[in-house]
């Protein structure tokens, strides 16, 4: 039951009087003063309730109810560690309300001091700043003291202002070849990762009901690691399936192998592995990524007399040499599995300079600039696409075969 008209009478007839006894009186005043004293309040208990917990403990909170129920297993694990190796020691202690963020620029300048790689600094930036986003949130405390900080970092040293290490045409073709003389049995692996520009968790994950050889590409639906001797299957870095092209040279020899270990499973009276890469030891399970990364790669690099690069870089070197084959980038994107086309353009923009240098020369001249008659026709003109020998569909399932730039 609700109120009755002689309650709203009473009620007005409190509200003249309360006038007429304090004729400075505001009910909309009085509303906002009652509700500013709540907010205070509020804010005042959530402070004490943050100043009982230290940075230390609401990480670790983060952590069990944040972190591990919406981020990979190896995302959480290197989160963890980096707070325990570098946040804990300075930070932990610290209440969580009383965290300033001139405490904070002094750690990281602390960290630089110490000649912390970039890399290193930003994998400690982003789960403190993350987890004292989720403080914010829950209004734990009001503001996050780290937030933009990593912003504000800039490379320091030749290697952290290059943006990629890649390989060029001719020092991959030799990478190629010898796979094929020092390493036969793995080789197949280091052809799938420089002509496919999949990760190496992702090539280690593969398995033959991914791979659509009449179509001509393969899908990247899983990855797979070793942490310790545990195997960790999750999905693609993008959280996204994605189906990538392959080249008809990949094809022959995927065919090759997929008919050779058909052969040997039959032979052994047991099953096709269904992992296109087993471990060499146990063909239920996929191969170990460092396996591939210490016990072939970095052994065919020495082999072939060429720079150590990682693994990873064939990814940035298939991205690169399409670039130069003059695909564009949104199909290099697709290929790669990246969320957004500027992360494609943000990584590989600079890779073909001088593309569009008619547009600089037009403006010169635009502006009073003369060109001389003795410049040589090729140094007004882009350098063309250098073309290679093996082909790729252009989108997969389309059957239309071209040749690219690897």
């Amino acid at each position: 039951m609700g109120p009755i008209k002689s309650d709203a009478i009473r009620a007005h007839a409190a509200r003249r009087q309360r006038v007429h006894d304090k004729p400075g009186w505001c009910p909309k005043a009085e509303r906002r003063a009652v509700h500013e004293e709540e907010r205070r309040r509020e804010e005042q208990r959530r402070r004490q309730e943050a100043s009982a917990i230290t940075v230390r403990q609401w990480a670790e909170h983060w952590l069990r109810t944040h972190a591990i129920p919406n981020l990979r297993e190896r995302t959480v694990a290197g989160y963890r560690a980096n707070l325990e190796r570098h946040v804990y020691p300075t930070l932990g202690s610290i209440p969580l309300a009383e965290l300033k963020r001139a405490q904070v620029k002094a750690f990281f300048a602390e960290k630089q001091a110490a000649r912390l790689s970039r890399g290193t600094l930003r994998n400690i930036a982003v789960p403190l700043s993350v987890m004292l986003n989720a403080a914010v949130e829950e209004e734990r405390i009001t503001g996050n003291p780290a937030s933009r900080l990593w912003k504000r970092q800039r490379g320091r040293t030749e290697q952290e202002a290059r943006k990629v290490t890649v390989l060029t045409a001719e020092e991959l073709a030799l990478a190629l070849r010898a796979a094929d003389e020092h390493c036969p049995e793995h080789a197949d692996v280091i052809y799938t990762l420089a002509w496919t520009g999949c990760r190496l968790s992702e090539a280690c994950g593969l398995q033959w009901g991914d791979i659509d050889l009449a179509g001509g590409f393969l899908e990247v639906n899983r990855t797979a690691m070793y942490r310790g001797h545990a195997i960790m299957i999750g999905a693609p870095k993008s959280g996204k399936a994605r189906r990538v092209d392959l080249p008809a040279a990949l094809v022959a020899r995927l065919r090759a192998r997929q008919s050779i270990r058909e052969a040997e499973a039959a032979v052994a009276g047991r099953e096709l592995s269904p992992w296109v890469f087993p471990a060499p030891t146990d063909e239920s399970k996929p191969v170990n990524g460092a396996f591939v990364r210490y016990k072939v790669w970095y052994r065919l690099l020495r082999r072939a007399g060429l720079r150590a690069v990682r693994v990873h870089d064939l990814r940035h070197s298939y991205a690169s040499l399409l670039l130069l084959a003059g695909e564009p980038p949104v199909y290099v994107k697709e290929q790669l599995g990246h969320s957004t086309i500027q992360v494609t353009v943000d990584i590989y923009g600079h890779i073909r300079p001088g593309a569009n240098r008619g547009a600089v020369d037009r403006l010169a001249e635009a502006t009073g600039g003369t060109r001389p008659d003795a410049v040589a026709a090729s140094d007004r003109t882009p350098e063309s696409p250098r073309h290679f020998d093996f082909s790729s569909t252009r989108a997969a399932g389309s059957g239309t075969a071209r040749t690219i730039a690897l």
